[in-house]
């Protein structure tokens, strides 16, 4: 490993700045400490007084949305073309690693866990409604509700919130962290981003501010997934076979849910991660294809077509649009909100996929962690959405799946895939895909928060993970009990404020750590001079 020369700065060994904490291992003290004071805070305020929680909460959500919406939309704008320019400019050509290393895992299987850590639960659940939605009120620039004109932009505005502007949010992390574990031999953790501009302050109060942050950020996505996630597989359990909703339910399968991602976490990636991530994409692949054929597939194969050009040729419209004039809360209900939401997830998922892509160049690892998931993710919106938009366009089932999403949204598709041949098979399948795509993110979250806490040791101990799976679990359980859900997604999105910031100061970090790299290991790889057999340096 290449330690980066700095001036002002010195690299020090994990050991220094870590305590021995026996069963845990190597464990940073004030970031652990620090994180859980204020975790704990939270939860407990959230049994005490939900109501007041979600008021304080809700009213610093508004005010992030309202005033701060300007930043999210350009910053993750700029993200993208950023993301597009470290691919296709002379960076594109360096390992996250050393040159000689290769992938760990083959191309599905890294696409899988990818695909499985970043989206996967968040798809089933929104895959139906949003098109809707979106065709009932979308944004002005799509026409009025309900209109032709609302019906085709709704997809567009679909592959928008789920595209190449979402993914790209993670890919800047992944980069970051990527060069850091592989190629410098540093810590897994953004502060160690700031070496080039803090130097040796990365160690100091500023670096444990940006790590705990960070920690907390992903605490709170993913305890917000976990109580979400529970809710999704009650409403399947509920519509499928009868149990009824209620605290009874919900306990049982998140009881069930942490028991295996849990014994997952035991597991290397290679057995535990990586299988159960291959298995919920082959049973979502047979998925598509199912509702591909037996859907209405002319009109799956015209919106994707339609939505894709309207989404190619209005992207810069559509992630820059405000509504500054009009001022309908749309943008904010929506495309900003989905912005903070991924910022929010991009500590977690960036951290994920810098772990499994050792040995991918920067110009692969952006194209496949940018195109080929916005790529699915759209097929499978197009399939699922536009399945439920036909419908809502035809008038013998007109009202049937919109009335499903208003009355909840989580049971809308189990209400959609009713009204096929084969539901009675479709939907366990369905419900396992969802229990599959949760336990992969709950088990990628276990890792980083192992990480995070553990001053950056990309190996963290099982059970200092086990530690957090727990506390993830419980956490989410009690809120779930409380009621301070929202609340706790509300403070995700608030949260995602501080790391915009530091996403975009690690866009400009990025290239100053890595001019040395291309220096030696592009500008100085050895080309063959024409008719001549010696070899010569650039």
């Amino acid at each position: 490993m290449e330690t980066p020369k700095q001036t002002g700065f010195k690299h020090r060994d994990i050991s220094e700045y870590t305590k021995d904490w026996g069963l845990f291992g190597k464990v940073d003290p004030t970031v652990f400490i620090v994180s859980a004071v204020f975790l704990i805070a939270f939860t407990l305020w959230g049994i005490v007084d939900n109501k007041g929680l979600g008021t304080v909460f809700g009213a610093a959500l508004s005010w992030t949305i309202k005033y701060t919406g300007w930043l999210y939309m350009g910053g993750v704008f700029f993200i993208l073309l950023w993301c597009l320019y470290m691919a296709f400019s002379k960076y594109g050509q360096i390992k996250l690693g050393k040159p000689e290393d290769v992938p760990e895992y083959s191309n599905f299987s890294w696409f899988s866990m990818l695909f499985g850590c970043g989206m996967g639960v968040g798809l089933v659940f929104w895959a139906v409604g949003e098109p809707l939605y979106h065709y009932m009120s979308g944004p002005t620039y799509a026409g009025d509700p309900a209109s032709t004109s609302a019906a085709e932009w709704s997809m567009a505005i679909t592959f928008l919130h789920w595209g190449l502007s979402a993914w790209a949010v993670y890919v800047v992390i992944g980069i970051a962290m990527g060069i850091l574990m592989y190629k410098k031999g540093l810590p897994a953790l953004v502060s160690t981003c700031f070496y080039p501009l803090l130097g040796d302050r990365i160690y100091g109060p500023i670096g444990k501010i940006i790590d705990i942050v960070t920690l907390v950020a992903v605490f709170f996505g993913q305890c917000t997934t976990i109580g979400l996630g529970v809710m999704q597989l009650s409403s399947g359990v509920n519509f499928n076979y009868g149990v009824p909703l209620g605290l009874g339910l919900n306990i049982v399968i998140l009881f069930i849910v942490t028991a295996v991602y849990l014994a997952s976490a035991c597991l290397p990636i290679e057995k535990g991660i990586k299988t159960g991530s291959n298995i919920s994409m082959i049973c979502t692949v047979g998925i598509l294809l199912y509702m591909f054929l037996a859907g209405p597939t002319t009109y799956i194969l015209n919106n994707f077509v339609n939505g894709t050009g309207l989404y190619l040729q209005n992207i810069i419209k559509m992630s820059l649009w405000t509504d500054p004039v009009g001022q309908t809360g749309w943008a904010g209900g929506w495309t900003i909100y989905y912005w903070a939401w991924w910022i929010s997830w991009a500590p977690f998922v960036g951290l994920f996929i810098a772990k499994i892509s050792k040995g991918r160049t920067i110009k692969e690892f952006v194209l496949a962690a940018l195109i080929a998931p916005s790529f699915f993710d759209m097929i499978f919106m197009d399939i699922i959405g536009s399945t439920a938009l036909n419908m809502e366009l035809v008038e013998a089932t007109k009202g049937v799946v919109w009335g499903a999403v208003q009355n909840d949204l989580s049971s809308a598709i189990y209400v959609m895939f009713d009204m096929f041949p084969g539901a009675v098979i479709l939907a366990p399948i369905l419900l396992f895909v969802s229990f599959t795509f949760f336990v992969v993110s709950a088990d990628s979250a276990t890792i980083v928060l192992g990480t995070l806490s553990s001053g950056g040791n990309n190996e963290p101990r099982t059970s200092l993970k086990l530690l957090w799976g727990i506390t993830m679990a419980v956490a989410a359980g009690v809120l779930l009990v409380a009621g301070g859900l929202s609340a706790l997604q509300g403070a995700s999105i608030v949260g995602a404020l501080a790391f915009t910031i530091v996403m975009l100061f690690l866009c400009y970090l990025t290239p100053r750590i890595l001019r040395e790299d291309y220096m030696h290991e592009v500008e100085a790889r050895p080309i063959r001079v024409s008719g001549s057999k010696e070899s010569a340096s650039v």
